[in-house]
């Protein structure tokens, strides 16, 4: 009886040897030679949740009868403007180095987009003739931006209000990680990944305007204005944890590649306006007002990226192929106006189509 039991025992532990020794093991498959991974990504990447609005004008234009004093019905028209923030190309690179079941690796990213917004604003004056009556048309302008409200009367010359404005947004991340197989076969991978991301936001606006010298058409005085600001939510580093999961699908010369990550950006963010504007008239007033203020608060940016991506092996270490990227950034700061009552953070999404050359070694 003793001898049996001393058997059974000794066949058990065999067996647990046998399942230790399989778990630490290196893979033996046909993954096993790729030590180095290198990834060349360029991409034509857009971005949405930046396009920010800009201004609203109303342009009111009625009929004046001077003979009579007579006011015609008017009629007016409200536009609003929009920052159209356009896609770019740009390059996303990464390099690991796995000699077994664990490794470490780096990737990263960057993007820059801006948009411009130019304006000819017409408060003029024109003479035509209804049911044999001379009236005057006349047109008035409202702008009201996140900078600025402005009135441009009508006037006999100079009567265009010109004004532009810029938006501009960059990005650059970082990640640093280490590698861990979780589940390797034939034809198969999953790796964690885990480490820290690095990343800076820079965000910047700018506007200006400029009318005159004009002369207004009732009370004959000229006058001009002009003006200019700026704002920026800028954060130079932000850091935090990361972590995710890669996959691997292989059918003969044929792969399927998946990344799925989750990271956190934690820094802080240093937002900044100015604006100066002046107004003369003929009579000889002139006012000039200016103002400048900046805060600096600590912001955190949840952010979510994914990778889908087809490859063909063109021999042995080198793979072509094309796919889609993603990234979204929660509670992202924006740029103030001036009067800094609108502190917005956004959700921005990062998004666009890849192709890919992938070398192993």
């Amino acid at each position: 009886m003793t001898k049996v039991n001393s058997t059974k025992n000794s066949q058990t532990m065999k067996i647990l040897t046998f399942v230790i020794g399989i778990y630490f093991l290196p893979g033996t498959n046909t993954h096993a030679k790729e030590i180095w991974r290198i990834q060349f990504e360029p991409l034509y990447m857009g971005i949405a949740g930046n396009d920010k609005h800009q201004s609203n004008i109303k342009t009111t234009t009625y009929n004046f009868d001077f003979s009579s004093s007579t006011v015609f019905p008017s009629s007016s028209v409200n536009t609003s403007n929009n920052f159209n923030m356009s896609g770019n190309g740009t390059f996303r690179g990464q390099l690991e180095y796995m000699p077994d079941s664990w490794g470490m690796g780096v990737s990263g990213w960057w993007f820059d987009s801006s948009d411009s917004i130019n304006q000819n604003l017409n408060s003029s004056v024109s003479i035509y003739t209804i049911s044999a009556l001379g009236l005057t048309r006349i047109s008035n302008v409202n702008y009201t931006s996140n900078n600025f409200s402005l009135y441009a009367p009508t006037s006999y010359s100079g009567s265009m209000l010109k004004t532009s404005a810029k938006n501009r947004l960059g990005v650059w991340n970082i990640d640093i990680y280490a590698l861990k197989m979780l589940g390797e076969f034939q034809n198969s991978r999953v790796i964690l990944t885990f480490g820290a991301k690095f990343g800076s936001i820079e965000n910047t606006s700018s506007e200006a305007f400029n009318q005159g010298p004009a002369t207004e058409i009732f009370g004959g005085y000229t006058f001009s204005q002009n003006g200019n600001a700026t704002n920026s939510a800028n954060a130079n580093f932000l850091t935090g944890p990361s972590i995710g999961i890669q996959s691997l699908g292989k059918y003969g010369k044929h792969r399927l590649e998946g990344l799925l990550s989750e990271s956190v950006l934690i820094g802080n963010v240093n937002r900044k306006t100015f604006s100066s504007s002046q107004y003369s008239y003929s009579s000889g007033n002139l006012s000039s007002l200016s103002s400048s203020l900046s805060n600096s608060e600590t912001v955190v940016i949840p952010i979510t990226e994914i990778k889908i991506k087809y490859l063909y092996d063109v021999t042995e270490s080198i793979s072509l192929g094309f796919g889609f990227f993603a990234s979204a950034w929660t509670n992202t700061p924006m740029t103030p106006n001036v009067q800094f009552n609108d502190q917005q953070y956004k959700t921005l999404f990062f998004y666009g189509g890849l192709a890919s050359i992938n070398l192993r070694y």
